[in-house]
């Protein structure tokens, strides 16, 4: 059985109280203004959310994915987008661990520190579900990488001072692709903000990188081994933000029942009509099971358990499905109240709908799983 240890309790806790009080009440100004929250992330870096998963040599906590997963589920329920921003600090703070001690040192205490974001950007217009079709090209050439390619839907595109790049560095071999670092003020980078439904707070949008020049060092990890690299990185982006998903519908759901207790009609209050009683019990119940998955997930992902990756792809699936359907039926419960901007209820489901889209690719790798490999479709 699952259950928290009295470190993990304290945690959970505390970060609860800081959000609650801290990012909550500025959550929706930063979605109606689309400005990212550089004066809250520095914030979440005095308590070191900023470095919950980076070394103690950089300033970071080193602490465990399951962790990681408690302290962002409760920033997910009072600010989504501080949650995704937390959740890109650690993982792009962990690719870096594979690099250089130079980039190391420039960048990883910095992240910590709340003063720099760094973007991960891979997937492309026509790779999404099947990373290894990427476009982008780093040639080797003397001692740089030249990197040419567009990257599309990159997190933090407009805010980042750095990208870890996916190209191609052997076009023979689908699996011929490295990771390159390419700072944000190198000359032939250019940004096109795109405007969102969600995810307002974030500056994503789309890069566009024309024979941009960095050093050979930039490299991080090994040249054409980047996916195994990755792997278990991508395996704790996907369970965590499973994990944020269901923070945010769990706050919703919260609310929802709170104002089914108050709100009356034909004289009883909303809460003792079966039709809404039934709807807010199984909401609840698929909200706590999509919830243990993701905690399973993140728990075989720290053991390198064989069956991690299909785990962590379910985790996120039924993460994004799970949450946006709770939101969703809170916002019945609200009625037009839910409706409005007065409450956060469709800043949540609008949030929600970004996970619920990326985790729909996953279906093929979790059918991998059930299936075999040799389903895949490009096999």
């Amino acid at each position: 059985m699952f259950e928290l240890n009295e470190e993990q309790r304290l945690i959970q806790k505390s970060v609860h109280e800081f959000a609650k009080k801290e990012l909550a009440p500025k959550a929706s100004y930063w979605d109606v203004h689309e400005e990212f929250p550089w004066d809250l992330v520095k914030k979440m870096a005095e308590i070191g959310l900023t470095g919950l998963r980076l070394p103690a040599l950089y300033g970071g906590m080193e602490a465990d994915l399951v962790t990681t997963g408690i302290a962002l589920e409760e920033v997910a329920r009072f600010d989504h987008n501080c949650a995704i921003i937390l959740c890109g600090c650690n993982i792009t703070g962990k690719l870096l661990l594979h690099g250089l001690e130079t980039i190391k040192n420039n960048y990883l205490p910095e992240i910590v520190k709340g003063r720099c974001i760094l973007a991960f950007a891979a997937m492309e217009s026509e790779a999404g579900s099947d990373i290894r079709a990427i476009k982008t090209v780093a040639k080797h050439v003397k001692d740089t990488y030249v990197v040419t390619g567009e990257k599309s839907m990159i997190t933090f595109a407009e805010v980042a001072q750095g990208f870890v790049v996916l190209a191609k560095t052997d076009k023979k071999r689908r699996e011929g692709i490295s990771c390159i670092f390419v700072e944000a003020n190198r000359p032939g980078i250019d940004i096109q903000r795109l405007q969102g439904f969600g995810w307002r707070a974030t500056k994503w949008g789309n890069i566009a990188l024309n024979d941009v020049k960095v050093p050979a060092e930039n490299l991080i990890g090994e040249k054409n081994n980047a996916l195994s690299m990755l792997k278990p990185t991508v395996q704790g982006q996907r369970a965590l933000t499973g994990l944020i998903a269901l923070g945010t519908a769990r706050q919703a759901l919260g609310e929802a029942v709170e104002y089914a207790k108050i709100r009356k009609v034909f004289g009883k209050p909303l809460g003792k009509f079966e039709g809404i009683q039934f709807k807010l019990v199984e909401d609840f119940t698929q909200l706590e099971a999509a919830k243990l998955t993701c905690y399973q997930a993140l728990h075989l992902i720290e053991k390198k358990a064989g069956e991690a990756s299909q785990w962590a792809a379910m985790a996120n699936l039924i993460g994004g499905e799970v949450a946006y359907r709770v939101v969703n039926d809170a916002m019945d419960v609200f009625g037009g109240l839910g409706y409005s901007r007065e409450l956060p209820i469709e800043r949540c489901l609008r949030d929600i709908k970004a996970v619920q889209i990326a985790s729909a690719t996953l279906k093929m790798e979790i059918g991998q799983g059930i299936l075999g490999k040799e389903f895949l479709p490009y096999t």
